[in-house]
């Protein structure tokens, strides 16, 4: 397999693309290499830019962070970017965040980092079954305790 040349494609196919036109292109190789591959069914596979406009925050994130947190996220994304997409459910043509509510703040109400991710956020859809809300609920918690607490204590260790 030629790697140099698929980057020479791809160059001519990015060539005099608008930005929303890039991010559309962008989406949609994501896409169609995600469903290539061992990992199709895998959300991580395929994370997509769409406009912070057309991502909602759920109405039960049990989750809440003070605004010394707060701001340590934005110095994160700041530093670091955003490593982490904002896990959603797509329905009626709008992203619902399942996990990353704050995430979703960050990138819309900090016009620093709103002003380098151009408007956008990056987003992965959970599986296409999570229909019923208490399963997105369930889904919610789990992403929460998952990440448990961090003990500044264990770091001296």
């Amino acid at each position: 397999m030629n790697f140099e040349k698929i980057s020479e494609i791809l160059d001519q196919i990015f060539l005099k693309k608008t930005e929303e036109q890039t991010v559309d292109l962008l989406n949609f190789l994501q896409k169609e290499i995600k469903n290539r591959t061992p990992f199709k069914t895998e959300p991580v596979c395929s994370i997509q830019w769409v406009k912070s406009e057309l991502v909602n925050a759920n109405d039960y994130n049990p989750n809440t962070v003070a605004p010394p947190e707060m701001e340590l996220l934005r110095q994160s994304i700041i530093q670091d970017g955003y490593t982490q997409p904002i896990v959603t459910w797509f329905h009626d043509g709008k992203y619902e965040v399942v996990d990353g509510f704050h995430r979703n703040r960050v990138g819309k109400e900090c016009a620093d980092v709103r002003n380098r991710i151009k408007g956008y956020l990056p987003v992965v859809v959970i599986n296409d079954e999570r229909t019923d809300i208490g399963d997105r609920m369930a889904s919610t918690v789990r992403h929460n305790r998952a990440r448990g607490k961090h003990r500044v204590e264990a770091m001296s260790d």
